[in-house]
């Protein structure tokens, strides 16, 4: 479903610790027409889809197209962010106030990556909320 809305998807197989959204559209205000987009999801105990995910990753050098900084977004990363860090990317903190995961068999009664992806979509759209 991620897909077949937002374009080729690839995911970790083995932790199910991430998922990468290719060429993710941008609207107009930014300084990249898409952008690769890689969302942190929580694993472990305990992890998605109890707990929502609250990273997801661009190239550090997304930026509005006035040349503005971004409000909850850290081009250089934080501590314990190495990994994507190194390899270019800066993140955006989103913190979702009342995640209700959809049960295994209804995926339209509750929140899901695809509900994820959506916020992260209406983020880029309403980026002037995300100014400093």
């Amino acid at each position: 479903m991620i897909a077949q809305r937002y374009g080729p998807v690839r995911f970790d197989r083995e932790e199910g610790s991430w998922l990468y959204i290719e060429k993710f559209q941008l609207p107009q205000g930014w300084n990249k027409r898409t952008v690769d987009i890689l969302i942190d999801i929580p694993h472990g105990t305990p992890g998605y889809p109890s707990v929502a995910p609250q990273w997801f990753w661009v190239d550090h050098d997304l930026r509005t197209d006035d040349g503005r900084s971004i409000g909850h977004f850290f081009p250089a990363g934080s501590a314990g962010s190495g990994e994507y860090a190194e390899k270019g990317w800066g993140h955006f903190c989103i913190h979702v106030q009342e995640w209700q995961p959809a049960g295994p068999f209804s995926l339209d009664d509750g929140h899901t990556l695809l509900t994820y992806a959506t916020l992260v979509q209406a983020v880029f759209r309403d980026r002037n909320t995300l100014r400093q």
